[in-house]
């Protein structure tokens, strides 16, 4: 994921404080697209010292020290530049979901739990999935009702597909660790015998 472009391309719209950029993005999209200070904050530092955008500290008499970032001539060429690069993404991007994804990190050792034990996780995360798309549709027909940009919009739309295709999988997900947790109790009833 690029976040330093991403914040690079609220800049070049307006000059914004590091939480008005959060702000901006939640409000655009959804706050489950939204930035975290672990991932805004250190991006902002190496976007400064690319020389891509510049901090000016704006003291403020009854609040914390606010920090302005504006969008250097340079950042707008390398925003621009990313902006109209066609080259495919790396296989690590493409393969990221799997690095991204502890569920599916953990899920590919399942084998390993007993059968409810998994199937418990995926109910868990099937309902965590669940409520996200719930979440994305809303806000996507609040971007709907404000018509707001209509590429933004289909990113929301994306991303609510995605958790719709997440949850059918889960289920399917779901019936296998079911089956396997039928025939380990299968087993251990016969064996108890």
């Amino acid at each position: 994921m690029s976040v330093s472009y991403t914040i690079l391309g609220v800049l070049v719209a307006a000059p914004a404080h590091g939480y008005s950029i959060r702000k901006h993005l939640e409000e655009t999209f959804s706050k489950d697209l939204g930035l975290n200070d672990g991932q805004l904050y250190p991006a902002l530092a190496k976007l400064e010292g690319l020389g891509w955008i510049t901090k000016q500290v704006v003291e403020q008499r009854s609040s914390p020290t606010k920090h302005l970032y504006r969008v250097t001539q340079t950042g707008r060429e390398a925003f621009q530049r990313w902006l109209e690069d066609s080259a495919p993404d790396d296989a690590r991007e493409r393969l990221g979901f799997f690095w991204r994804d502890g569920f599916l990190q953990r899920c590919s050792f399942f084998a390993q739990l007993d059968g409810e034990v998994a199937a418990a996780q995926v109910r868990g995360r099937l309902a965590e999935t669940v409520r996200c798309a719930l979440r994305l549709e809303a806000a996507l027909s609040e971007l709907e009702q404000r018509e707001v940009d209509p590429y933004r919009r289909m990113i929301l739309e994306y991303g609510a597909r995605l958790q719709r295709m997440r949850e059918q999988w889960l289920e399917e997900l779901l019936a296998r660790a079911t089956e396997r947790s039928t025939e380990t109790t299968a087993v251990r009833a016969a064996s108890a015998r």
